[in-house]
């Protein structure tokens, strides 16, 4: 047919689209649309990027987050509330980490087969159509739309282990650009308040020295979905508690257990938490949009699995930690 690519074809457009933000700048409006158990929610965001890694993310609806804005510089992002005048600093090198930002690309082809489909247009632009059809179950659980010049991708869908729709995001409009004021990624500070945000340690695949730092006696999932690796771990201090946090993924998903030997507290945020029973464990869930984090405690130790990935499974996987 058409427009229809081989496998070998697919599997290089998936690789280059992975790397095309580090060589391609681009102006844009996306939207994004999550569904979850009881409600969708959906936000509109104006994207200006400057390859390979600063960006700028400014919300423009819903109302409640607009005028918001984000400015990230490679592992370090700055989040701006214009209405309470704060600006809070995060740092996570996992996200320039190839490996803890999904972007192993021989894990990912291990587990998924990259499927060409006919080419479409998005916000105007022509792109290339793949899924990634996961090789164990053969369920699909990403449709990309890849543009033709720049390998951008301009829409994605992700689905559940069902086949149903978790969230799609999609370019309304977008230009590629090198032609980007410096000053959208200046951070003008003056009349905001600082705040510390999430500051994770940097990602090591010395698996055993970095269990060895965390100062307690880790315990971890005997049981994985198939195809899923731990990829990284570090320790760092969460809330001055010192937590152990063990990634994995199959290339396409991400699951991360966090566990330490503090007594406070899960932090679900603004989310209400729902009780769940599963073995001989209680425990504590919510689902925010693609995201399902479960907190459990036992043997003297707190439990956070965090994961793309539904509560079932992870009371599954939860089950196995300690048996």
């Amino acid at each position: 047919m058409a427009g229809i690519a081989s496998a070998e074809t697919a599997d290089t457009l998936v690789r280059e689209a992975i790397d095309a933000p580090r060589h391609v700048s681009y102006v844009g409006q996306l939207q994004t649309t999550s569904w979850g158990p009881s409600r969708a929610t959906s936000t509109v965001t104006r994207l200006e990027h400057r390859a390979p890694d600063d960006t700028r993310k400014t919300y423009l609806a819903p109302p409640s987050v607009y005028g918001q804005y984000l400015i990230t510089h490679g592992a370090v992002s700055y989040l701006f509330d214009p209405q309470k005048k704060t600006m809070t600093t995060s740092q996570n090198p996992a996200s320039s980490n190839p490996v803890a930002e999904n972007d192993n690309i021989v894990l990912l082809l291990a587990n998924y087969r990259a499927i060409s489909g006919p080419d479409e247009s998005v916000a105007g632009r022509s792109s290339n159509t793949v899924s990634l059809v996961n090789k164990f179950t053969g369920v699909r659980a990403v449709r990309m739309w890849i543009d033709s010049q720049s390998h951008i991708v301009l829409a994605k869908e992700i689905y559940h282990a069902d086949g149903s729709l978790i969230s799609r995001v999609r370019f309304d409009d977008i230009r590629m650009t090198n032609d980007i004021p410096s000053g959208v990624f200046t951070r003008d500070t003056a009349g905001y308040i600082s705040v510390a945000g999430r500051n994770y340690a940097q990602p090591s695949t010395d698996f055993e020295a970095t269990i060895k730092n965390a100062g307690f006696m880790p315990m971890t999932p005997k049981r994985l979905p198939d195809g899923f690796a731990l990829v990284s771990a570090n320790v760092s201090d969460i809330r001055n508690i010192r937590s152990l946090h063990l990634l994995y993924s199959d290339g396409v998903r991400d699951l991360s257990l966090f566990e330490n030997a503090g007594s406070a507290a899960a932090d679900f945020g603004t989310l209400k938490p729902q009780k769940i029973h599963f073995e001989d464990h209680d425990g504590n869930f919510v689902n925010d949009g693609t995201t399902t984090l479960l907190a459990w405690r036992e043997h003297n130790l707190a439990f956070a699995l965090v994961g793309d990935l539904d509560i079932k499974e992870l009371a599954a996987i939860a089950a196995s930690v300690v048996p």
